[in-house]
């Protein structure tokens, strides 16, 4: 043993007292620094060495640098990450739909009562024009509130196409600076210290692609991490990296997805298998809230607009003539899978057609249409808002208000449709009547009472319920009896008969014809076509009548509107909570783990503070061992 063993021991002593105040210093200067990790120098003696009276330690040696981490909580913060970045994004384009609906005097519903309303006032001076005016004033308002709310939905369509590609070019952009990274942790590893900055560029690397889409990792002996998306496909694999992208979706070309490009082998994934992040939480919302927005608006115009075309189909102008269509909308959407065969032109072969039989029928849904795999000519249509499956379904069958015909050209096993009634219909909603007079709103017939009736039988009403099988001819009301029986004469003809009911119409081609009172045995009512059109009002007491008629849906069309605006404000609602509740995970998630891996300047303070005092000592340690090598020298040169 020497002095110089004793410097040995100073000389280590002060390198790892340096080594660990450096380490400190860094944990401190980056304490703010995004995904950095505290580190912390790990020592080791550097043994003893055997002299005559026992085993003499030889200092310390710096073993290596580690990183604190913790595999389970990083990737539980990712996860955590993803779903609220998810249910944020959700949150946020939900608030811009909730304003395609407002209420009071801007809202359709509103806008919808101003139709009903302008129908009273013609109903009260069916000749006046500046009445018949106002209508149409009315409905002019309507359609363009309509197509207003289909433009802003349509733009958040836009806007959620572009957020999607901005997100997908921000995730390939990160996986292959990943992939690259893999390479230089890897390099690194295999010399034996782990690269713990890198390590730490990594896993803030994956959490960037977590904010977008829900990850999932598994890492190498090597340190290197591999990253896969939806049910498993790869996004990186090593040093190499694939690449998403953005795709009409293959069940509906209306609506975007997300692919992985593998080598040119593209593989699509749903909104359920991207899961979390914001390009999830987007193509949640475009799939469901989106959708159930558009097919709601379009239910509400469909049946509106459809009752009053067919209202107008059924009354006489100021001049007599039946009356011309009043509204026009876009009718029903098919749209064939991607997967579909198709010829040399690249058209599908097979074809499915889709008609309106009864828009009060109509649902705010999409629909989907597939072969029966196990029964030829036969299909199975499930209406996507809720899951409800009609089987069988045949060529020319209508559910839900449509009507489905096959062809041209049959599809074939495995082949599938997305069928959409009402989507499309507020975008181009036109109204097409210019002319006040054109506005039908006389009968087309009108029944009088005979003056030598013994009964008190008179008139209630008389309504247009359908149209006639043939031009209208005068007709003859006769009472048989004074128990309600009649005739219907068309001349001497009897063309019909029945028993009146108090209450009850008497009905006959498309015509129903309410009484009061009581008819007595030969009693008659004459049934004419109406000589002088400016004088009725019939049928636009019908017009004003369809306030309070179930057109929509089973709901008259403000409250069908009303409910619109209800279901939105619940998902928004919804929507808040959950973006609070997963924010409110997502933060704990990352308390935990940078309590767990963080840097505490408090604690690193106090570190500092031991390991300057180690320092010090260390230094002490060599000044003493030189002070004695200078004594040794001193009396050895004596």
């Amino acid at each position: 043993m020497s002095t110089s063993s004793l410097m040995s021991i100073g000389t280590t002593a002060l390198y790892a007292a340096y080594a660990q105040l450096q380490t400190t210093g860094n944990n401190i200067a980056n304490a703010n620094t995004p995904g950095f990790s505290r580190q912390s120098v790990q020592l080791a003696t550097a043994g003893g060495a055997s002299f005559g009276a026992g085993y003499f330690g030889r200092g310390v040696t710096v073993a290596t640098v580690t990183r604190a981490s913790n595999m389970f909580l990083t990737q539980q913060a990712v996860g955590a990450g993803a779903a609220a970045a998810a249910d944020g994004v959700r949150r946020d384009m939900l608030s811009q739909l909730e304003q395609v609906f407002p209420g009071g005097e801007a809202g359709l519903g509103r806008a919808a009562n101003q139709i009903f309303n302008a129908a009273a006032d013609v109903a009260a001076a069916p000749a006046d024009l500046a009445a018949r005016q106002a209508m149409l004033g009315r409905l002019e308002d309507f359609a363009s509130l309509a197509r207003n709310a289909s433009n802003q939905i349509e733009s958040l369509q836009a806007n959620l196409m572009h957020d999607v590609s901005g997100g997908i070019a921000e995730v390939n952009t990160i996986a292959a600076e990943l992939a690259k990274l893999n390479g230089a942790i890897a390099a690194a590893t295999r010399r034996g210290q782990a690269p713990n900055d890198l390590l730490d560029q990594r896993d803030e690397l994956v959490r960037r692609i977590g904010q977008q889409v829900e990850v999932h990792t598994v890492r190498g002996p090597d340190e290197t991490v591999s990253v896969f998306v939806g049910s498993g496909q790869t996004l990186v694999l090593g040093l190499s990296s694939n690449r998403l992208l953005v795709q009409a979706d293959p069940q509906d070309s209306s609506r975007i997805t997300v692919g992985v490009d593998n080598g040119g082998q593209i593989t699509s994934l749903s909104a359920e298998t991207v899961g979390g992040g914001q390009i999830g939480g987007l193509l949640r919302f475009q799939n469901d809230d989106l959708a159930e927005a558009r097919n709601r608006l379009g239910l509400l115009v469909a049946g509106l607009a459809g009752a009053l075309n067919e209202q107008q189909s059924f009354g006489l102008d100021l001049q007599g003539q039946p009356g011309a269509t009043l509204l026009a909308f876009s009718g029903p959407k098919v749209l064939p899978a991607s997967a579909n065969a198709r010829d040399a032109n690249g058209n599908f072969i097979s074809g499915v057609g889709l008609a309106i039989s009864d828009p009060a029928l109509l649902k705010a849904s999409d629909y989907r249409l597939e072969t029966d795999p196990a029964n030829a000519g036969q299909y199975i249509v499930t209406r996507l808002a809720d899951g409800q499956v009609f089987q069988p379904v045949l060529d020319g069958d209508s559910l839900d208000g449509f009507t489905i015909t096959i062809g041209p050209g049959v599809p074939a096993a495995g082949e599938s449709f997305t069928l959409k009634p009402v989507a499309a219909a507020a975008g181009d909603l036109t109204v097409l009547l210019k002319n006040p007079r054109a506005l039908a709103a006389a009968n087309p017939v009108l029944a009088t009472v005979d003056p030598a009736n013994t009964g008190t039988a008179s008139v209630a009403a008389l309504a247009i319920t359908a149209a006639p099988a043939g031009p209208y001819q005068a007709l003859t009301l006769r009472f048989s009896d004074d128990g309600g029986s009649y005739e219907l004469l068309d001349g001497n003809n009897v063309v019909g008969t029945g028993v009146h009911l108090a209450g009850q119409p008497i009905r006959l081609d498309g015509i129903e014809l309410t009484l009061s009172g009581i008819p007595r045995a030969g009693d008659r009512l004459a049934i004419v076509p109406t000589p002088l059109p400016a004088a009725s009002n019939g049928n636009a007491l019908r017009f004003e009548s369809l306030s309070s008629r179930l057109l929509v849906d089973g709901q008259t069309a403000t409250d069908a509107y009303a409910a619109t605006m209800a279901e939105v404000g619940v998902r928004v609602q919804g929507a808040v909570a959950a973006a609070d509740t997963s924010a409110t995970v997502a933060s704990r998630a990352q308390a935990e783990l940078s309590a767990e891996i963080g840097v505490n300047l408090d604690e690193e303070a106090a570190r500092l503070l031991q390991f300057q005092q180690s320092y010090q000592a260390a230094a002490k340690l060599l000044q003493t061992s030189q002070s004695l090598f200078d004594t040794l020298i001193n009396n050895l040169g004596r």
